[in-house]
């Protein structure tokens, strides 16, 4: 028994023989199959940044109440790690710089030029382990 809880945790997590993991499922189908809801890591961003850290996070909230923000690149991002952008004030907008040439990992957008969000909303990102891509429309 590995917890204190009193709780078996092979109850909660199941470890197959083919590498399948479930987590509060018996018969994982997926090699990682959870029944729940999961919760992801999260940092803010409230300031102009071209290397922003987003090392273990997945969604970046990033406040404009104080200004337009510029999001010219990334550090700490690591290849097949998706991110989600969500301004969180109605006030001001983000730019998100295409190509920016000071960034550690750059961002390069659908459109090929700079891309600017007003109002509530945002975008997912992927990274390569270099280079982050919006996955915007």
């Amino acid at each position: 028994d590995f917890r204190t809880d009193g709780l078996n945790m092979l109850s909660v997590l199941k470890l197959r023989d083919d590498g399948k993991v479930g987590v509060g499922i018996e018969s994982p189908t997926t090699t990682l199959d959870v029944e729940g809801t999961v919760s992801y890591k999260e940092t803010t961003l409230s300031s102009n940044s071209d290397d922003f850290d987003v090392s273990d996070a997945t969604v970046v909230k990033i406040d404009t109440s104080g200004g337009t923000i510029l999001l010219g690149g990334f550090s700490g991002g690591v290849a097949g790690q998706v991110i989600h952008l969500a301004k969180t004030a109605s006030s001001n907008s983000i730019r998100i710089e295409n190509n920016e040439s000071t960034g550690t990992q750059k961002i390069f957008t659908s459109s090929g030029s700079d891309k600017t969000i007003s109002g509530y909303g945002g975008l997912s990102m992927y990274c390569d382990g270099t280079s982050w891509y919006t996955l915007d429309s």
